[in-house]
């Protein structure tokens, strides 16, 4: 064990060689997961941040936040094949559905951390594909397995994920809803610069006028009693699994 006031320089070289590969993968997670929840995704981001990759030829253990690199590098991946070309789509629809497969291996260990992210990452494959009535239908299931395992920030992405591909069906009225429930949660998590990107989106595809809108609980698109955060219990604000 390293004493608390050790100097790096006295780590064995090993150990340094670890903890800079640690450092160097964990900057990845934080750069990709930054460029989906802004809408900074770009081919020069994906090309340069394949954390699975890493991950593998570095051959060092999984740590929880190389885990939801992994999951954040899956969506990102299918997110932005849907305005790409057949050629570039292919090879990031497979670079999806290999992290896919990851997040699967980790749910059968604990499906209580990662049942809601296979079922977001089951959702986004379909919806790159063009199988928009199947994927709905597992966004929504994923949004109540985010609520359900109190991953708040995870239910954020996934709604408004959601509402994208509502909107696409012309679902207008139901994705608002879900466009809405988005900013509250990113509110209620704490990050108000992201919600307020969701809230810029949203009126870009709405305007000013909204009156033609029916109102939608949110509830009632989930299946669920109520989403009203005073009526359940105290859910995680951390963000860590």
């Amino acid at each position: 064990m390293i004493d608390s006031g050790a100097c790096v320089e006295n780590m064995p070289t090993e150990a340094k060689k670890g903890a800079n590969i640690y450092a160097h993968l964990t900057s990845k997670v934080y750069r990709i997961v930054r460029a989906l929840l802004f809408g900074k995704l770009s081919n020069n981001v994906l090309n340069e941040l394949k954390i699975s990759e890493s991950i593998v030829e570095s051959k060092i253990v999984l740590i929880p936040v190389l885990c939801m690199g992994i999951v954040f590098e899956g969506l990102s991946c299918f997110l932005y094949s849907r305005g790409s070309n057949d050629t570039e789509k292919t090879k990031l629809n497979e670079r999806g559905r290999s992290t896919l497969a990851k997040v699967r291996s980790l749910a059968e260990h604990s499906s209580w951390n990662w049942q809601n992210k296979v079922l977001l990452l089951e959702a986004m494959e379909m919806h790159s594909l063009g199988n928009l009535d199947e994927a709905g239908l597992r966004y929504i299931s994923s949004i109540r397995s985010a609520r359900e395992h109190k991953f708040i920030h995870e239910e954020a992405v996934a709604s408004e994920l959601t509402g994208d591909c509502l909107f696409e069906l012309g679902r207008q009225s139901e994705a608002y809803a879900l466009y809405k429930h988005s900013i509250k949660c990113f509110e209620e998590w704490g990050a108000n610069a992201v919600a307020k990107r969701v809230e810029t989106d949203m009126q870009s595809k709405f305007g000013a006028d909204i009156s033609h809108l029916v109102a939608v609980d949110v509830s009632d698109i989930l299946g669920t009693s109520s989403l009203d955060p005073q009526s359940t219990q105290k859910r995680d604000h951390t963000g860590e699994d």
